[in-house]
């Protein structure tokens, strides 16, 4: 039985006042799970979706949290339900994530093996620019990866302390991948394109009184808080080991600070939310915003 664990795969999905398109995107890999955790964190929890959910599959297990509990939680929840039915391979999914066909988990079998592979990325952009290197015909190795779209190895996951439930959302994927390379585990990313995956909201054009020609991605004010206090944390955490790392995330804050500036709409209100979280940083003050 332990050893036909070994191929074992659980799943997890975290919802956040979902639409009905999450419906047709755990769709596409619910079948290569054997069990699909969904940790709603939604405000409201939408029962007729949850039925359709419920109705894809047995092995949807829906557990409502009758609050935002954050990624991090939701995902230390989710891999420790694993680990309790002892799997030891873990797919974790945003909502708004889908893939295209099998091909991903396929790539998987001579990999899953390997005890000093953390995790298993898909990859989803061609402009999104990181170091890797060759390590198989399918994946090269990386140095961070996002947190959806990935299968996690629970006992490098449990080796590592899990995800940083306070950090609750940005920069939860960066402090997770770090925690992983300083224990000598790969991370590892396909190298083909074969997950759907949305970053931000879109604003077509019009941004400052300017038409623009291609779409631009933005998020939320409120992600700003969590942006700035929480790469502020890590420059501090990673300050002496991995300073490299935090001068290029140093960079990120500032050009983000910059973009608020020269192109964001209602700039006013994203400045507040970001300097709120340089606040709660120097506070030491985490977990979710507090109005």
């Amino acid at each position: 039985m332990e050893q036909e664990n070994e191929k074992l795969l659980a799943g997890c999905v975290v919802l956040y006042n979902p639409d009905r398109s999450v419906v047709k995107n755990i769709a596409s890999y619910l079948d290569f799970v054997n069990v699909l955790y969904v940790v709603d964190n939604s405000d409201t929890i939408d029962g007729d979706l949850i039925n359709d959910l419920c109705l894809l599959s047995t092995t949807v297990i829906h557990l409502p949290q009758n609050e935002n509990i954050g990624i991090a939680s939701a995902l230390n929840l989710s891999a420790q339900l694993a680990i309790n039915e002892k799997y030891n391979w873990l797919l974790t999914m945003d909502q708004d994530s889908y893939f295209h066909g099998p091909e991903f988990f396929k790539m998987r079998t001579g990999i899953i093996l390997n005890d000093k592979v953390g995790l298993m990325a898909a990859s989803y952009t061609l402009e999104y620019d990181r170091w890797q290197k060759e390590y198989s015909g399918e994946f090269n190795e990386i140095h961070f990866a996002i947190t959806s779209g990935n299968i996690i190895n629970l006992k490098a996951w449990a080796e590592a302390g899990g995800f940083e439930d306070k950090l609750f959302i940005d920069e939860v994927d960066h402090d997770y991948c770090l925690k992983l390379r300083q224990r000598g585990y790969k991370i590892l990313i396909s190298r083909e394109i074969v997950m759907g995956h949305q970053i931000g909201e879109f604003y077509p054009n019009d941004l400052n009184g300017q038409a623009v020609n291609k779409k631009r991605t933005f998020h939320r004010p409120l992600r700003y808080y969590y942006m700035s206090r929480n790469v502020l944390y890590l420059c501090r955490k990673y300050f002496f080991t991995d300073f490299k790392f935090v001068l290029a995330r140093f960079y990120y804050l500032i050009k983000n600070l910059a973009k608020i500036i020269l192109m964001y709409p209602d700039k006013l209100i994203y400045l507040r939310f970001f300097f709120a979280g340089i606040k709660d940083f120097a506070l030491s003050k985490y977990d979710k915003y507090d109005k």
